[in-house]
């Protein structure tokens, strides 16, 4: 990779000294000709040399640069002994077949390293996309079309490039924004993206103005440096676990992210100030529709937002069941509702016997399975209406609604069974894990009271030998399974 970065820059620099010393047409344009030929090239060894799991992406990669430096010689030739093309050129469809072939090899990435659809990526590349859109129709395709001395052809063919620049941007965004792993295959291939997009901007903002074709050599080294970082991003080891999704969440809402995001609901209103200084006939349904788009969006990431925010403020991070906090609340409200109704209430206490034993012999990671698990299999065998949730350490607790004694008794002992009946897989090995269970249930309960009653049928259980279910009721009699 280093090789190619030291090829590249002595190629980048060759063909702007041999433009400035105005050497011969062909030997000024050979060195950016050179890696031009010399990516697909470059992205082929890459990829036959590390192996990456998935090599389809790649490949994609190989048959697009085929196909640009193919365009690249048919321009050459064009210009050096006719320039008399119609367009479209033979080299705008060699052109055309790059920019469809490498969006499917980004978008294969996406798939690989997000499978899952990833919402809030989606709503926030739209966002760019519309912002993005809405500079290109001002300030490229509106002039392009309004030219009355350009040929209907001529006018699809330009108007196309930055249409087809408009999908890799937003498929640029989506695999920025998307899951996967970070490093320096993934920012090669950002970096090779953006200044491939930004470079065919400034030749179509140019030519727009200039009013004819642009073969400057600093266009010529800002392409030649986009071909390089994607053949130094195959070239890179790290292509070997480029398409893995990572372990590591993405921030849904980082300081990146919406400083980009916040750039582009801005692009709006900056459009139409900057049009108003120029003296441009304003185009106020084209603005006011892009903005009210992008409000739309912006107030659906914001309700995505705050439903990710509610459900983390309810969900226990390791177990998926339901916080204390949560439960705390739901233990309050039902206790009002039974004082209104005089329904039965019923709570059962959850500890798990001798967990220390299996942090202290197996470590946290075990602990945690062995968490997860248990709380599975109490989420399964509880019935629908009840509030399932983690107390806090080893402990659980569920609430059942318009439940009486027997039928909380029953419910707690299915608990037990589910836990105890089968072993647990931990570190290659199966432990037998059992839970202690006290129960409490009453007609007109108050939470405290109802909680420290189950409390202390649980301090019953494990006194009596755990792995056993204990029901303590206002009467003075307890009852135990």
């Amino acid at each position: 990779m280093i090789a190619w970065l030291g090829v590249l820059a002595i190629s980048i620099v060759l063909r702007v000294v041999l433009e400035a010393q105005e050497f011969p047409y062909l030997v000024a344009v050979a060195p950016y000709m050179l890696i031009s030929f010399a990516t697909p090239v470059a992205i082929l060894v890459g990829t036959l040399r590390h192996r990456p799991p998935h090599r389809a992406g790649w490949f994609l990669l190989v048959a697009a640069q085929v196909f640009y430096a193919a365009a690249d010689t048919v321009t050459v030739v064009d210009e050096l002994f006719s320039g008399e093309f119609l367009e479209p050129t033979p080299a705008d469809l060699l052109y055309f077949a790059y920019y469809l072939l490498i969006a499917a090899a980004v978008l294969l990435f996406i798939r690989r390293r997000s499978p899952g659809w990833d919402i809030p990526s989606m709503i926030d590349a739209l966002i760019v996309a519309v912002s993005a859109g809405l500079i290109t129709w001002v300030f490229v395709l509106q002039p392009l079309t309004s030219d009355s001395e350009l040929p209907l052809n001529a006018k699809l063919t330009q108007s196309a490039y930055p249409v087809l620049d408009l999908m890799l941007l937003i498929l640029a965004v989506r695999l920025a924004m998307g899951t996967g792993t970070r490093g320096t295959v993934l920012y090669l291939l950002l970096g090779s993206l953006v200044l491939m997009l930004s470079v065919d901007t400034v030749y179509l903002v140019q030519n727009i103005l200039d009013g004819g074709g642009v073969s400057e050599a600093y266009l010529d080294a800002i392409w030649m440096a986009s071909l390089g970082l994607l053949g130094a991003a195959a070239l890179h080891r790290g292509v070997r676990t480029f398409d893995l999704r990572s372990e590591h969440v993405v921030l849904d809402a980082s300081p990146a992210r919406l400083a980009v995001l916040a750039v582009a609901v801005l692009m709006a209103p900056g459009v139409q100030a900057l049009v108003w200084l120029l003296d441009w006939p304003l185009n106020i349904p084209l603005i006011s529709g892009s903005c009210a788009v992008m409000f739309g969006l912006v107030m659906t990431r914001m309700a995505g937002l705050v439903a990710v925010q509610r459900r983390a403020a309810v969900t226990d991070a390791l177990t998926g069941l339901r916080t204390r906090r949560y439960f705390t609340d739901a233990l309050s409200l039902e206790c009002r509702r039974a004082g209104r109704t005089g329904h039965g209430v019923g709570l059962l206490v959850i500890d798990v016997d001798h967990f220390k034993r299996i942090n202290d012999g197996y470590g946290h990671p075990a602990g945690d399975q062995v968490l997860r698990e248990v709380s599975h299999r109490l989420a399964a065998a509880t019935r629908a209406g009840a509030v399932v949730a983690r107390y806090g350490g080893e402990e659980f607790v569920v609430l059942a609604p318009h439940t009486g004694p027997e039928d909380l008794l029953a419910l707690a002992e299915r608990l037990r069974s589910a836990v105890a009946d089968l072993p647990i897989a931990v570190d290659d090995e199966l432990l037998g894990v059992t839970v202690s269970i006290g129960a409490a249930a009453e007609t007109h309960p108050e939470p405290d009271a109802l909680l420290r009653t189950a409390d202390e049928a649980l301090y019953a259980a494990k006194a009596a030998g755990r792995n056993r279910s204990v029901l303590v009721t206002p009467s003075p009699t307890a009852t135990a399974a």
